[in-house]
C-alpha cells in the first residue's frame, strides 16, 4: 500500500466527519484500501460493487476534499478488489470477505480511523469450493455503520453494527433514488464519472441550472443611457476574466429591481459557457451569510480553513452586500475576504444598493472599489421602459410556441393577446421603474389583451391604467411642469425668469437643459408643449436640450445620480 495514499485517504475521511457527511459514505471510505497516489490522482480499492457505485456517486464531494487537503486538484479512481470486477454480482458472503481476509490491515493512519469489523469468520469460509448462487437481496448482508467513539477510545470511528436485509433494501432505495436491482445481470451499473467531473451545478431557486436556458445573459439585457456603463463594464469584465491584473474589481450599485442581479448572473453564465476552466462562485447576501454561519459552527469542531469554497475560486461574485455590511458579526470577515482577493489580483464582482462610499466600508476597500470599475444602474427612462416592455413581450410572451390542438391551453384559446406599439408606449408612461415589476406588468397586460380578443374586443388604455394601478404607486400620480421647474430652480439657484429666459451662461443653461429633459420624462408632454412652458421655445430647441442631457449622462456618471435625486424630489412634491 502507498503510505501517502493511505494518509490522504485518512484525511479525506476526517474531512467527511468534520462536515457531517453521511455515515454510510464515511464507512465505505473507511473500508476502502488506498492503492496509490500520483501527482493528480488517488486510487482506492473499494470493498464491494455496491461501495464502488456509491463512492463514484459521491466522487465530486470526495474530490473537493482531496483538493482541499493537497492544495491541488486530485482525481479519485475507485477500483474493484483484487481478483474481482466492478461488474460482478454483489458479494453475499459474510462481512469478513475474501478481500478483507487476504489483505493485511493497513498501518496507522494520520486520522487514526479504526477499522474494527465483525468477529472474523473461520478461514474455511473465505473461499468455499462452490460459490452459492447470488440472491436478489442478501439474507445477512453485513454493512458497517458509524457510531460516536466512547470516551477513552483512541479511534475516531468504531464499526460494529450490521444492517438487516430490509434496512439494506431501504438504504439502496434512498442512495440510488430507485429500487435495488433484482440481479447483477438485470441492470447495468451507472457509468463511472471521469476524473474531471465537476461539482454539482449551482441552481436557481426552481432547481434549474443557472447557465442552462437562462434569461440572465448579456444578449437579453436591455441597456440605455441609464445603465450602458454598467453593461459595458460587466461585458469587459467577463471578456478579461482570464487576464491577470486587469479588471480585478467591478462594483455595480443602484436601487432594487434595476438589473444588477441580471448583470452579475450574465457574467457567471458567460464564464460558464466560454471559460469553464475559470472557477466562479456566485452568492447573494443571504447565501453568503448562511455559508459563513455554517463555517463558524464547523470551525468549533476543527481547525479547517473557513469558507474554502469562497477562497478557492478565481472569480467571486456577491450580490446585495449592503445586507452583509449591516451584520457586525460578518463584516470583519467580509473585509478580510475582499482584501485577500484584491491583494492577490483575483477577480471580484460586487452589487449593492449604494455606492461604496455610502456603505460604511473599510476605507481601504472603498478606495480599491472606487479605483476599479464602478458603475451606477439608474432608474429606466420612458424610452428604456418602452424597450424593456417591447423586448420582453417579443422574446418571452409572443415567442412561446403555440400549444398543440389537444392541449388544455389550445382548448381555452391561448393565453397572451396581441400588444401594439401604442400599447407599449402607454404602458411605459404609466408604469414604475422596477424592471421585475415591468415584466410582470407586461404579462398581465398581454393576458388581459387575450381575454379582450376572445370576447371580440381589444385592450384599451383604460384597461392598462387599471392594471398599472395594481402594480405601481406612482402610476396615477400626475406631475406638472411647474413642479419640475420649481425643484430645478431651487437646486441650481436660478430664478424662474432666468430658467425660461434667453440667458445662456453655463449654470443657467445646464439647469434649463435638465429641466426640459425631466419635463419630457416625467410630465407626459410633447416637445412642443414643453417648449411653450420654457419661453415659447420651438420643437428643435427642446429636442436639442434633451439630447444634450442624454450625452451628459453617458459622459459623466454623477449626472445620472443627480437626475435620480431630482426625480425623487419632484415625485415627493407632486
Amino acid at each position: 500500500m502507498d503510505e501517502e495514499a493511505s494518509i490522504i485517504l485518512g484525511d479525506a475521511i476526517a474531512f467527511c466527519q468534520r462536515d457531517g457527511q453521511d455515515a454510510r459514505l464515511i464507512n465505505m471510505l473507511g473500508q476502502s484500501r488506498a492503492v496509490s497516489l500520483t501527482e493528480d490522482a488517488l486510487t482506492i480499492e473499494a470493498p464491494s460493487r455496491f461501495a464502488i457505485a456509491q463512492l463514484k456517486k459521491h466522487q465530486p464531494t470526495i474530490e473537493a476534499y482531496l483538493e482541499e487537503i493537497a492544495f491541488a486538484p486530485i482525481a479519485l479512481n475507485v477500483v474493484a478488489p483484487q481478483g474481482a470486477s466492478a461488474n460482478t454480482a454483489p458479494d453475499t458472503r459474510p462481512a469478513a470477505t475474501a478481500t478483507a481476509a487476504a489483505t493485511p490491515a493497513p498501518g496507522p493512519r494520520r486520522d487514526d480511523v479504526s477499522r474494527e469489523t465483525m468477529t472474523p469468520q473461520p478461514a474455511a469460509s473465505v473461499a468455499p469450493a462452490v460459490e452459492p448462487a447470488p440472491s436478489p437481496i442478501p439474507t445477512a448482508t453485513h454493512m458497517p455503520v458509524a457510531h460516536e467513539a466512547t470516551p477513552g477510545e483512541e479511534s475516531g470511528i468504531a464499526i460494529k453494527n450490521t444492517l438487516s436485509a430490509d434496512d439494506f433494501r431501504r438504504m439502496m432505495t434512498q442512495m440510488n433514488g430507485r429500487p435495488p436491482a433484482k440481479s447483477a445481470s438485470s441492470s447495468a451499473m451507472p457509468a463511472a464519472p471521469s476524473a474531471a467531473t465537476p461539482a454539482a451545478v449551482e441552481k436557481n431557486a426552481d432547481g434549474a441550472p443557472l447557465a442552462a436556458n437562462s434569461k440572465f445573459t448579456f444578449e437579453n439585457f436591455v441597456f440605455g443611457p441609464e445603465n450602458s456603463l454598467a453593461y459595458r463594464s460587466a461585458l469587459k469584465f467577463a471578456m478579461l476574466a482570464d487576464t491577470p491584473g486587469t479588471c480585478t474589481s467591478l462594483f455595480i450599485y443602484g436601487k432594487s429591481g434595476l438589473g444588477k442581479t441580471h448583470l452579475l448572473l450574465a457574467i457567471k453564465n458567460e464564464l460558464a459557457e466560454k471559460s469553464p476552466e475559470i472557477k466562479v462562485k456566485y452568492a447573494n447576501s443571504q447565501a453568503y451569510l448562511d455559508d459563513l454561519m455554517t463555517e463558524f459552527d464547523r470551525q468549533k469542531k476543527s481547525n479547517a480553513p473557513i469558507m474554502q469554497a469562497y477562497h478557492g475560486v478565481d472569480v467571486l461574485i456577491i450580490d446585495d452586500i449592503q445586507n452583509i455590511i449591516g451584520k457586525r458579526a460578518s463584516v470583519d470577515y467580509f473585509f478580510q475576504l475582499m482584501d485577500e482577493f484584491i491583494r492577490n489580483n483575483k477577480k471580484v464582482v460586487i452589487a449593492a444598493d449604494r455606492a461604496p462610499k455610502d456603505l460604511n466600508m473599510d476605507e481601504r476597500l472603498t478606495s480599491r472599489f472606487n479605483a476599479g470599475l464602478l458603475c451606477l444602474v439608474a432608474e429606466p427612462s420612458y424610452e428604456m421602459k418602452y424597450k424593456i416592455l417591447q423586448r420582453y413581450y417579443e422574446n418571452t410572451i409572443a415567442a412561446v410556441p403555440e400549444a398543440g390542438n389537444d392541449s388544455l391551453l389550445a382548448a381555452y384559446g391561448g393565453d397572451g393577446g396581441h400588444l401594439t406599439d401604442a400599447h407599449f408606449k402607454h404602458m411605459a408612461e404609466v408604469s414604475g421603474t422596477n424592471i421585475r415589476e415591468l415584466e410582470s406588468f407586461c404579462e398581465r397586460c398581454a393576458g388581459e389583451a387575450g381575454d379582450r380578443e376572445r370576447e371580440g374586443g381589444e385592450l384599451t388604455f383604460d384597461d392598462i391604467d387599471a392594471i398599472a394601478n395594481q402594480y405601481f404607486d406612482t402610476s396615477a400620480k400626475k406631475i406638472n411642469v411647474q413642479t419640475v421647474q420649481s425643484v430645478i430652480e431651487e437646486q441650481y439657484g436660478v430664478t424662474h425668469e432666468e430658467l425660461i429666459g434667453p440667458r445662456r451662461n453655463a449654470n443657467i443653461a445646464k439647469a434649463r437643459h435638465i429641466a426640459i429633459y425631466l419635463a419630457i420624462e416625467m410630465c407626459e408632454m410633447t416637445t412642443t408643449a414643453v417648449g411653450a412652458e420654457f419661453g415659447n421655445r420651438n420643437h428643435s430647441t427642446v429636442s436639442t436640450s434633451y439630447k444634450k442631457v442624454q450625452k451628459m449622462i453617458q459622459e459623466d456618471r454623477t449626472v445620472t445620480e443627480d437626475l435620480k435625486s431630482l426625480r425623487d424630489k419632484i415625485t415627493l412634491r407632486s
